[in-house]
C-alpha cells in the first residue's frame, strides 16, 4: 500500500470513530438513563445558579411511552462531601411531566440529582442526573 493510500485509510478510520459519537452527543440534549428507560430533564434558570430552581423531568418506559402516575422525589447533592442534601417532591403537572417543588441549589458547583420513587405498578424507579457548573 502506498503512503498516500495508508494516510487516506487512516483518516477514514479516524473519521468513522470520531464523527458518529459526536453527532449522537449533539442530538441528545439533557437526558439520563435508568434500567433501559429514558429520562429527559431541564433546570430553570438556565444556566443553573445558586438559589431556587425548578427541575422538570419526563421519564419514559423502554418503549418511549411517558411514565404517568408515579410518586417521585429528587435529592440533590454536591459531588463532594460536606453539605446537607436538598430534597424536593416532584408533582405531575401534565401526563408524564414532573416538576420540582421547593428545590434550591445551596452552593455553586457540580451537583448530582437522584430521582427516586415508585411507578404506578409498585416498581421502584431511580435515575441520576448530573448538573455541572451551577453558578455560585
Amino acid at each position: 500500500m502506498s503512503p498516500v493510500n495508508r494516510r487516506f485509510a487512516l483518516a477514514l478510520v479516524v473519521m468513522l470513530l470520531v464523527i458518529p459519537p459526536s453527532l449522537t452527543a449533539c442530538s441528545r440534549g439533557n437526558s439520563a438513563s435508568t434500567d433501559g428507560s429514558a429520562l429527559a430533564w431541564k433546570v430553570e434558570p438556565s444556566p443553573p445558579a445558586r438559589g431556587p430552581a425548578t427541575i422538570t423531568i419526563e421519564p419514559r418506559y423502554d418503549d418511549h411511552t411517558p411514565i404517568t402516575g408515579a410518586k417521585l422525589e429528587i435529592e440533590g447533592n454536591m459531588n463532594h462531601a460536606g453539605m446537607a442534601p436538598v430534597i424536593a417532591t416532584l408533582t405531575e403537572t401534565t401526563p408524564g411531566t414532573y416538576v420540582s417543588d421547593g428545590f434550591e441549589f445551596t452552593m455553586g458547583g457540580d451537583w448530582v440529582i437522584s430521582v427516586r420513587g415508585t411507578l404506578p405498578d409498585g416498581t421502584p424507579y431511580q435515575a441520576q442526573i448530573d448538573v455541572g457548573g451551577v453558578g455560585g
